[in-house]
């Protein structure tokens, strides 16, 4: 087991939600000469040819927006641990325009990883009928319920609102280390639970394939690696994976998962806010859990609440413990396995 920090976290990804009722610092409000910048960098790529999952930044140059997102970035790495462009305005595009742009962005920050077994690299976040409530193997992001506090699997998401929901769909953010502190302050019996980790579900996404597929190993919830802490959670990833492989979770497993999800939703800890139509959100997966309440969905697809999702990881990463990095089988810091077609 890697070594457990018995001490309270500090830093400036230690907060608490009414800290940012006021603070708006990390809304950074895209200016003309910004959209200006982002639509040369979209002229060049398509010049080249260059389409989505194939051109880098070369293919995307900025004069000065290149700097702005290399500011945001560090806020995000190293800062609170979230940011969002604000302004983008996505009405004024073809889909397969604002796809280009999204890219180029994203190829700034680093390398973009498969988000599931068919290889998506921009992903639609929207109701596709999906039942995250009651099928243990559909995905959160094809669903219209509500989303529990969790990490995704990479160093950072980046999330594009096209469309917001007319009611519902709300964003929540949690500092993992005001919960780390909590947990520590409140139960500190359970920090082995915690280290330990557990088993995560791949539902059917991993090299296999197999519906029963879980983590090669037990997947640490906190982890303290040269002087970092790292979380990954995913309550129900963790509790499914032990019933598929029948390996019971114990009383006080069960009880860390618990108590870990109760912090992370008190109204204390969240930051709660709506995504608005042209946001560009960026979320380290390290530092903060997300969640997102349930939305009502549109019939129409066209006018349905729609976010393009992206999974990256970044170019200079956040240093961690090998028994952290593997969480779909597929190798350190490894997206989810795509199949042949």
């Amino acid at each position: 087991m890697t070594d457990i920090l018995r001490k309270p976290v500090s830093g400036p990804s230690l907060w608490r939600g009414d800290q940012f009722l006021s603070d708006r610092s990390w809304i950074h409000a895209l200016s003309r000469a910004d959209i200006l910048d982002l639509e040369d960098g979209l002229a060049n790529a398509k010049r080249s040819g260059a389409t989505p999952g194939e051109f880098s930044k070369q293919d995307f140059p900025l004069s000065t927006f290149g700097e702005k997102i290399a500011c945001l970035l560090e806020e995000v790495q190293d800062g609170r641990g979230f940011a969002v462009f604000r302004g983008l305005p996505v009405e004024q595009y073809e889909r397969a325009d604002l796809e280009i742009i999204y890219w180029g962005i994203g190829a700034y920050m680093g390398q973009v990883i498969s988000q599931n077994s068919m290889g998506d690299l921009i992903a639609e976040v929207t109701d596709k009928g999906a039942s995250y409530d009651t099928a243990v193997n559909d995905r959160g992001y094809m669903s219209k319920d509500k989303l529990n506090p969790h990490v995704d699997t990479s160093d950072m998401t980046a999330l594009l609102c096209l469309r917001k929901a007319g009611i519902g769909g709300k964003s929540s953010l949690t500092s993992s280390a005001a919960i780390y502190n909590e947990i520590l302050s409140r139960r500190p019996d359970l920090l082995e639970v915690y280290y330990r980790g557990f088993h995560h579900d791949l539902r059917g996404e991993g090299p296999t394939g197999s519906l029963v597929e879980v983590t090669h190993n037990r997947i640490p919830v906190f982890s303290y690696h040269q002087g970092l802490l790292s979380c990954c959670y995913n309550d129900k990833i963790m509790r499914s994976a032990h019933e598929k492989i029948d390996v019971p979770l114990t009383d006080v497993e069960r009880e860390a998962i618990d108590l870990l999800l109760e912090i992370s939703e008190s109204p204390e800890f969240r930051c709660d806010f709506d995504l608005e139509v042209g946001d560009i959100q960026f979320i380290n997966n390290y530092v903060l859990l997300h969640a997102r309440s349930a939305f009502e969905s549109d019939p129409d697809p066209a006018v349905r609440r729609c976010l393009l999702r992206m999974w990256l990881n970044c170019r200079n990463p956040r240093p961690l413990a090998t028994n952290f990095t593997d969480r779909y089988n597929t190798g350190p810091r490894g997206g989810v396995f795509v199949r042949a077609a």
